[in-house]
């Protein structure tokens, strides 16, 4: 199974001159719900929904405790988070306290099995949801096959 893409046009805000250029954005489907990854599990691995409901809940409390606690947690076969935030300097050492955190987040290093994932994902090109400006009155332009870019 390949990840769709497309082709769009936009402007970048870190362009002083607001010019438009081509990007490739992956043609996202709708998120996967709760629901829909429990009854995926329930079909990989025979367990009943409501032990895989319970587990998974119990994953995500455990991990909010741990991450609550400053600890990186990681989970075999997908990945570590690690808490993390930003937070403005200062040359006065007093100014620098919690009321510089600026933004509290939380990144996520992928598993090696997840990387290796997504080093051989495959991709197919969506001309008919791509942005096409050379289908301006000139029509000349060579089209595009699916697959290709």
């Amino acid at each position: 199974m390949a990840l769709r893409i497309r082709r769009i046009k936009k402007a970048f805000g870190f362009d002083e001159t607001k010019t438009q250029k081509y990007v490739l954005v992956p043609d996202r489907a709708t998120v996967v719900t709760f629901e829909h990854l429990c009854d995926q599990v329930v079909q990989v691995s025979s367990i009943n929904r409501g032990m895989v409901q319970s587990t998974l809940y119990g994953l995500v409390q455990s991990m909010k405790t741990f991450i609550q606690q400053g600890h990186s947690v990681q989970v075999a076969g997908f990945g570590t988070f690690i808490p993390s935030f930003n937070a403005k300097s200062s040359l006065v050492e007093k100014d620098v306290n919690v009321d510089a955190i600026r933004k509290v987040k939380l990144r996520f290093i992928p598993s090696a099995e997840l990387r290796q994932l997504l080093d051989n994902m495959e991709f197919e090109f969506d001309v008919v949801e791509s942005t096409d400006d050379s289908k301006t009155s000139s029509g000349g332009g060579e089209e595009e096959r699916p697959g290709e870019l």
